[in-house]
């Protein structure tokens, strides 16, 4: 009677766990939807949990959060109010019409990356159960804003040319980089092909909750609109600085819708990211 043949990396019965093959049930485990923890402050479970995520992050780190669009809704009104002389010069202003318009863009750019950048960190941080200083953000939103500028004006130019090219390219890179830009810069440091890689794997439940945080947007900046319109005079500094602050609450949502879609999609992706990675990874 023949022996049993010997154990081995090739043969059966050894202790070694070689990969699994193309097909097999293990090779797969990774493509099954999970569901999100219920008790991470970042990750939702399912839309709904989305929805209560993102008004976490608002009530969570209010303050912070206040603080930093307060100076952006000061600073805009202040911007604002400054180039409405341009802005009337018509369709052929003088240069020094066209440099101060210039220059306030460019202050509207900075003020807002940085105000971008310090939000999430603050946002995240907070949710991670690590209260995070003004310093600090600060100084993490200094480190970031060279390349939210770049990929922000990057993701701005392709998208406005999806638009004049055909709507619908328009709305997919929108969606995209409303989705998980933010996260994508701050967060991995990455550039915008990592974001196409996060939405495509999960692509029309992002396209659910972008269309709903559009759709909540739009229907506040109309009414917002409307009450400016009946509490100041057109063109005054008052309805420039009523208009920065009614959108104060928008400013603080849009923190929170981008930074749980950005949390979202991570956790799909791999099914091991919770709101301490992404904390861990703001740092590291």
């Amino acid at each position: 009677m023949s022996s049993p043949p010997p154990s081995g990396a090739d043969r059966p019965g050894s202790g070694w766990n070689p990969e699994p093959w193309p097909g097999s049930a293990n090779s797969r485990r990774d493509k099954v939807p999970q569901a999100g923890p219920l008790s991470d402050p970042l990750v939702p479970p399912d839309l709904r949990g989305w929805f209560e995520r993102v008004i976490g992050v608002v009530r969570r780190s209010l303050i912070p959060l206040l603080i930093i669009q307060l100076g952006v809704a000061v600073i805009s009104a202040v911007v604002s109010f400054a180039l409405s002389p341009a802005l009337a010069a018509g369709p052929d202003p003088s240069g020094f019409d066209s440099l101060l318009a210039l220059l306030g863009v460019m202050i509207a750019v900075a003020v807002g990356v940085f105000a971008q950048g310090a939000s999430v960190y603050i946002s995240i941080r907070d949710a991670a159960g690590h209260q995070a200083s003004a310093e600090e953000a600060m100084h993490f939103a200094a480190g970031r804003a060279p390349a939210l500028i770049g990929w922000g004006l990057a993701a701005g130019v392709l998208t406005v040319f999806g638009f004049l090219m055909l709507i619908v390219p328009g709305l997919y890179l929108a969606i995209v980089f409303g989705a998980a830009l933010a996260g994508v810069v701050t967060v991995e440091r990455a550039g915008i092909a990592r974001c196409f890689e996060l939405v495509n794997a999960r692509f029309w439940p992002t396209v659910a909750r972008m269309v709903l945080a559009v759709a909540v947007g739009i229907c506040y900046t109309l009414i917002a609109g409307f009450m400016v319109g009946a509490l100041s005079t057109p063109d005054s500094f008052n309805e420039a600085l009523l208009r920065a602050l009614v959108e104060i609450p928008l400013g603080m949502a849009a923190v929170g819708v981008a930074v749980v879609t950005y949390a979202e999609l991570r956790f799909h992706e791999r099914g091991e990211v919770f709101t301490s990675t992404l904390a861990a990874e703001l740092v590291r």
